[in-house]
């Protein structure tokens, strides 16, 4: 067995140099545990795998995939609220149900995981995490797209054949019949997959990073740790890059529908990325399964040999042990307040992020393609910039804790006025008329002009009044009861309750679709974006170091585990929850069906774009709070830089909030040496 390296080295130690641990005797297990392949089987061919640059690079492979799940999932929420008829309430309990499995495991991994095969641990998590992936896909392939009967159900006659409600008393008064729902058995396989999903993520934070802490040299985490970041974060951009080019494509690719992704009724290709991801995910986790349980030239972390030298103990005597740790931690003034901080600006950001596709929809009048593909530049490439720059110069100047911490407060605050900003960014409101207003936040989209046409709101497709100004609902609604077709322009006749340029109801034509909107704010709205994520991302790493060094060195593990679990019950649960009620709240015309009601067809921009930017700008605000409360207690902090303790662990519980949505205060450790060479600020 290896002999026990001392907790401490001498300060005169250069800390480039890992001394190799010598041996006492040679052990068959020990062999094993440091050879590439898998169980017995060996290769010496196979062993030059056996390095640390190697399994970074599948590691962060298979992390860039998992970001990319769930930014490409949040990419296509709008249209599975669409294509099931879900409200932003039952499409939230979607995207809470991956958080189960961090609350249920994610101390137990922090405090177990380390003693385990941890690179076979980690290719179960991601088999488990493709499954997860492949079973998004299985309503597509179990019910086929929406099918054109609920379009068609709006046609005039067969002659006619455009999948629009007209003003048609007699025809729409036959049109009252129900087909079996889809969406329930779907909400239960979208629950299960994303719930799989949670597993392999708390799998794949807790375990993978401290694996490879573990394994390079001290001087050298840094930048392992950076790089591997950086990796992860193309992961969520490019989850909404393939969510754009999907969407871009009907639900059947083989199908033309006759109108395009900018029509309110296009149902993009959801499925087919899932299909994608899970393949990919499933790829990278089979090198997972032959590289060796730790790498042959790297000491064991001294919490590691403590564990092994301790006598065994009995299941319950390690959670009694783990309860008083726990204790421990929750005494602790400095974590907690880096807890909450954490919370609050998980809730905001989060929160924002995943509702920024829809937003753009509404308020840019972007299709759901559009807006994925500038959902993603607009936060994360910033992200990553901010990220590498602030491990970079916190790496080079070892900013004293008081220092680091007010780094923190400013640099975080740019999220703040960032929101603040995009809030009073905004674009003219179209003119949904033929309406007359009723309770707020509702509209009446019925009026005498159009009462006798039984018009409903089951398919949502707008038309242009003559004015060039008014959109009214649908053909219906604007008492249209004639089509023609000229190439690719598409008129409705004989439209009696549109307006003319003096507000006068006339009898009219109608063009398909909206009305001509110009918005020039687009681009400055996602240069605000970028420029506050890419200088408020500057502080990640300084976060992760008042993580790691805020307690003592026996309970990083626990820290950081215990940390997923919180940021699960008190973050990414309540955020869909409560963006899902206020984006519901600002909804003006509901999708009515069988006496149900759906997605939501149009909003109220201007109460959205308050309440958005609002809400998510107030839990930045108390985040920068509770910054303030670390810094005033930073003073505690000791030994930020040196390399004369092991450190034990760097697992990614905080992280999996920055990791998986690219977005907000993760957990992204920089551990050094070789402090005392340069002078602190």
């Amino acid at each position: 067995m290896f002999k026990v390296a001392p907790e401490k080295f001498s300060q005169s130690t250069d800390v480039l140099t890992d001394t190799v641990p010598k041996k006492e005797h040679f052990d068959e297990d020990d062999d094993l545990d440091t050879k590439c392949g898998f169980g017995p089987w060996t290769p010496d061919w196979l062993q030059g795998g056996a390095n640390t640059k190697l399994f970074l690079f599948f590691y962060s492979m298979a992390g860039l995939v998992q970001g990319a799940h769930f930014t490409y999932l949040i990419g296509c929420v709008s249209t599975l609220e669409k294509r099931f008829a879900y409200d932003t309430k039952s499409s939230g309990l979607i995207m809470i149900s991956d958080e189960i499995a961090p609350i249920v495991l994610g101390a137990l991994i922090g405090y177990f995981g380390g003693i385990t095969h941890r690179p076979r641990l980690l290719a179960f998590g991601l088999v488990i995490g493709s499954v997860s992936s492949l079973l998004m896909s299985v309503p597509y392939l179990v019910y086929g797209a929406k099918k054109l009967d609920e379009f068609s159900d709006y046609s005039q006659s067969q002659i006619v054949g455009v999948k629009a409600q007209f003003c048609d008393k007699a025809y729409n008064s036959l049109q009252d019949t129900c087909s079996e729902s889809t969406s329930n058995p779907a909400f239960t396989v979208f629950m299960l997959s994303n719930f799989l999903k949670g597993i392999t993520s708390v799998i794949y934070y807790a375990i993978g990073t401290s694996y490879i802490d573990d394994s390079v040299e001290k001087r050298n985490s840094p930048m392992y740790l950076s790089t591997l970041f950086a990796l992860r974060l193309l992961g969520p951009t490019g989850g909404f890059l393939l969510s754009s080019l999907c969407l871009s494509y009907y639900e059947d690719p083989f199908y033309d529908p006759g109108y395009g992704p900018k029509d309110p009724r296009w149902i993009g290709a959801w499925w087919l990325g899932f299909i994608v991801l899970g393949v990919l995910i499933f790829v990278f986790s089979l090198p997972m399964i032959l590289f060796p349980k730790r790498f042959p030239s790297k000491r064991l972390p001294a919490s590691h040999k403590k564990k092994e030298a301790e006598p065994y103990k009995k299941p319950v005597e390690q959670l009694k042990d783990m309860w008083i740790a726990m204790k421990r931690l929750g005494k602790n003034p400095i974590l907690i307040c880096h807890y909450l901080g954490g919370v609050f600006r998980l809730n905001g950001l989060v929160g924002y992020y995943v509702l920024l596709p829809k937003y753009m929809e509404m308020q840019f009048r972007q299709s759901a393609s559009k807006a994925n593909l500038y959902s993603g530049p607009a936060g994360l490439v910033g992200m990553q910039v901010g990220i590498l720059f602030g491990g970079i110069a916190l790496r080079k100047f070892k900013p004293r804790p008081r220092m680091m911490t007010g780094g923190i407060v400013v640099a975080e605050s740019f999220s703040f006025f960032a929101l603040i900003i995009c809030m009073i960014i905004t674009c003219p409101t179209y003119q949904m008329t033929g309406t007359s207003s009723v309770t707020k936040p509702s509209f009446n989209l019925q009026n005498e002009c159009n009462d006798d046409c039984l018009c409903t709101t089951k398919v949502y497709t707008p038309v242009c009044g003559p004015d060039g100004h008014s959109t009214y609902f649908s053909p219906c609604h604007a008492g249209c009861s004639g089509y023609n077709k000229t190439g690719k322009q598409e008129v409705f006749k004989d439209c009696k309750c549109v307006h003319n340029a003096e507000l006068e109801i006339v009898e009219g034509d109608a063009d398909k679709g909206y009305c001509d909107f110009e918005c020039q704010w687009l681009i400055t709205f996602i240069a605000v974006l970028g420029i506050g994520k890419l200088i408020a991302s500057t502080a990640r790493v300084a976060n992760a170091l008042v993580t790691l060094r805020c307690v003592d060195p026996e309970d990083k593990s626990l820290a950081l585990g215990a940390l997923s679990g919180v940021f699960s019950l008190l973050a990414f649960i309540p955020y869909p929850l409560i963006y899902g009620a206020l984006t519901d709240a600002s909804c003006l015309v509901w999708e009515e069906s069988c006496g149900k009601t759906g997605n939501c067809w149009i909003y109220d921009t201007d109460k959205f774009r308050y309440l958005l930017h609002g809400v998510s700008a107030a839990f930045v605000f108390l985040g920068c709070l509770t910054d303030v409360a670390v810094w005033y207690l930073s003073p505690r902090l000791k030994n930020l830089y040196d390399d004369d303790v092991d450190e034990d662990v760097l697992q990614n519980a905080g992280m999996n909030g920055v990791m998986k949505t690219g977005v907000v205060n993760g957990s992204m450790g920089s551990l050094y040496g070789d402090e005392k060479k340069s002078t602190p600020l």
